[in-house]
């Protein structure tokens, strides 16, 4: 009797640990659907992720090739790019309707910034994201919700465009930036929360570097190549 009993017990066991190893195992192909899903309908932007790549004993995810297009009238690149992300997280939380992230590494983006005639494309990227806000409130229920305990954004490379040559000027570098307890007050954050957060803390940077002295000389090398296009 103690024999089969024992034997039941290793089995549950086994199912178990069947389970939470699958869902380990699927945990990658979540985030990167929910990114490249959710992502768009709320920056109003095209978004790619090449691929996420999750070790479940280690609790990390590491995202690969994020790039983060710009909003319709604006014609650089790309708003946002990044070769790699390294998120420390609970993996087990990615199937629960609160995801627990430990922390989040950005480091060495690339970010243009473009001048235009209706503003620029990351402070467009923010009232994207706050129009959705608005439209669906703060929580989305379809969607998960995030508890991120730091986010870490730095060495980020700034490029100043204008949309009517779409060059790139001298390089400039976003002043690092760190977020924490995102989400801990009440059900946790709706990645339309966590976007618009990030978002602002990068205006702010973008704000102590972009300064009318930098636009004045960007406009001023746009005029002196219009004049060489005209000659």
């Amino acid at each position: 009797m103690m024999k089969k009993v024992v034997i039941g017990l290793i089995v549950i066991l086994l199912v178990i640990l069947g389970g939470v190893f699958y869902i380990g195992s699927q945990a990658g192909s979540i985030i990167q659907k929910g990114v490249v899903k959710y992502g768009p309908e709320v920056t109003q932007t095209p978004i790619a992720l090449e691929g996420v790549d999750v070790s479940f004993l280690a609790g990390t995810a590491g995202l690969s090739g994020l790039v983060v297009g710009n909003p319709p009238g604006f014609k650089s690149d790309h708003a946002f790019k990044v070769g790699s992300v390294n998120v420390a997280m609970d993996v087990m939380s990615v199937t629960s309707d609160i995801i627990h992230i430990k922390e989040v590494r950005i480091d060495g983006a690339d970010l243009i910034y473009e001048l235009g005639s209706k503003g620029n494309n990351i402070s467009k990227l923010q009232k994207n994201v706050q129009d959705y806000m608005a439209k669906f409130g703060s929580s989305d229920e379809s969607a998960k919700s995030f508890v991120i305990d730091d986010i870490y954004i730095t060495g980020t490379k700034v490029q100043l465009a204008t949309d009517l040559l779409g060059g790139k000027g001298t390089g400039l570098t976003l002043p690092d930036i760190h977020l924490e307890d995102i989400g801990k007050e009440g059900d946790g954050a709706s990645g339309a929360e966590v976007m618009n957060k990030v978002l602002g803390a990068v205006n702010s940077g973008l704000g102590k570097i972009i300064t009318k002295d930098v636009i004045k000389d960007k406009l001023e090398d746009v005029g002196s190549k219009l004049k060489g296009l005209i000659k």
